[in-house]
């Protein structure tokens, strides 16, 4: 399965938003997605009511509301819990807002990313055809969310204004690129740019490595985790079981070529071990994004935390089997980044069986918050969608998925990941309170 977002969520492209507006990214890609032109319609009508124009109902806020009403009218379930007034007063809006946000004010994004390097890319220079690809195909999305310069504008400096000033986010978790082979022989995001970001903000950023394929050679690859551990001073890995070496990908699994990786990482420290898992993009081999190797690998290493970033969507129902069937599984995590990005607004009835299928098989405890920005651009826009979201009665009562509940929303937005990465949640919201302060001096 290939998930093209210009595609799905067609005239997002065309349709201007502002990267620092994470409510108007939100309504525009309600207004693009599979119900869009249902939703505009109904957009441009509430907006008519309160005397605005469509731009500036969206940017104000009014219109992500809108839109959400929108999306549970169409399909009748209420997969939104949002009051009509949120769509057509201001002030109940932002009362709404600092509801919502009191209920779950501790935000841990797994999945962000800095998007460029020192001299960007170029083809036969730094980079492959394969390797230009994945740069073209990352420029698109950062130009259809407003950022003008695609992947040159997902650097360290709005990485700060974007995730940890114009957004919720307490703490970002930033993912590596690794690549090597498409990249001259570098991580696609090279450690020494990936620190400054770490150095930046340390209160509130962890720092991941990747980049590790044993299709390099183990030898080569255990070196190189060594020197992510002791000299990068990493706080665990996200890996790619995928690659563009000759072998095509490897599994978590391979007692010879994985396992000394694990063994290693027992030693060194390093705790909680993730994987992009599903979103079988682009050119590489959709049987490497099944989280089957998992399987094997956690009841094998128990004292490990090992992580399906994306939560294996679309085989998201494998991983959970994972742990439905094997309740004393403690050490089995899934991630939603991307995955609830794609769905929320375009397929809410998917996004609500997905979640439900995590929250009732794998647990409350095991579903961490991510958001895959800088690529969606600015977060908040997922953020306040995952507040407001709701599995509808139907669904509950259908499939035995549990409701969402504040306790719920504070375990997936913060709670799961401070408990595994071991954060301090007063000292993280002390430093974030200084970044927006600062930032709106």
């Amino acid at each position: 399965m290939e998930f093209n977002i210009l595609q799905h969520f067609k005239g997002l492209k065309d349709m201007p938003t502002d990267p620092f507006n994470g409510d108007d990214i939100g309504a525009a890609l309600f207004m693009t997605g599979g119900m869009g032109d249902k939703i505009s319609d109904k957009v441009d009508e509430g907006a008519r009511k309160v005397g605005m124009d469509r731009r500036s109902f969206m940017k104000s806020g009014l219109g992500f509301s809108a839109a959400m009403l929108a999306a549970n009218e169409i399909t009748g379930m209420k997969f939104f819990e949002v009051e009509k007034a949120e769509a057509a007063d201001l002030a109940a809006k932002q009362e709404a807002i600092q509801v919502a946000r009191a209920s779950a004010d501790f935000v841990v994004d797994v999945h962000t990313h800095v998007c460029t390097r020192p001299g960007h890319y170029e083809v036969g220079k730094n980079a492959t055809e394969r390797g230009m690809w994945f740069v073209q195909l990352l420029d698109d999305l950062g130009k259809a969310f407003g950022l003008k310069n695609g992947t040159r504008d997902m650097n360290i400096e709005n990485y700060g204004k974007l995730i940890l000033q114009e957004s919720d986010t307490t703490v970002g978790i930033f993912n590596p690129f690794g690549f090597r082979e498409d990249y001259g022989g570098e991580d696609m995001i090279p450690m020494a740019y990936q620190k400054q970001v770490r150095d930046k903000w340390p209160k509130n950023t962890i720092m991941l490595a990747g980049g590790l394929t044993p299709n390099h050679g183990l030898d080569v690859t255990l070196d190189r985790l060594r020197q992510y551990a002791q000299e990068d001073k990493i706080s665990g890995l996200k890996l790619y079981t995928f690659d563009s070496t000759k072998k095509k990908g490897w599994w978590f699994d391979d007692e010879k070529l994985a396992y000394p990786m694990w063994e290693e990482c027992r030693k060194l420290g390093i705790k909680n071990i993730g994987c992009h898992k599903g979103i079988p993009f682009g050119q590489f081999y959709a049987r490497y994004a099944h989280c089957e190797d998992f399987d094997a690998t956690a009841d094998d290493f128990l004292d490990l935390n090992f992580i399906a970033y994306h939560s294996a969507w679309p085989y998201h129902q494998e991983l959970a089997a994972m742990k439905g069937f094997k309740p004393q599984r403690k050490n089995l995590y899934s991630e939603v980044g991307s995955t609830f990005a794609a769905t929320v607004t375009s397929r809410p009835l998917e996004c609500a069986h997905v979640l439900g299928t995590l929250l009732r098989d794998l647990g409350p405890d095991y579903v961490l918050w991510g958001t895959d920005s800088l690529l969606w651009g600015n977060p908040q826009w997922q953020i306040d969608a995952f507040r407001k979201f709701q599995i509808p009665d139907q669904l509950v009562e259908g499939h035995g998925y549990p409701k969402i509940t504040d306790e719920i929303r504070r375990k997936v937005l913060g709670e799961n990941a401070a408990r595994i990465w071991n954060i301090d949640k007063k000292a993280a919201m002390t430093a974030k309170a200084e970044i927006v302060s600062t930032a709106h001096a």
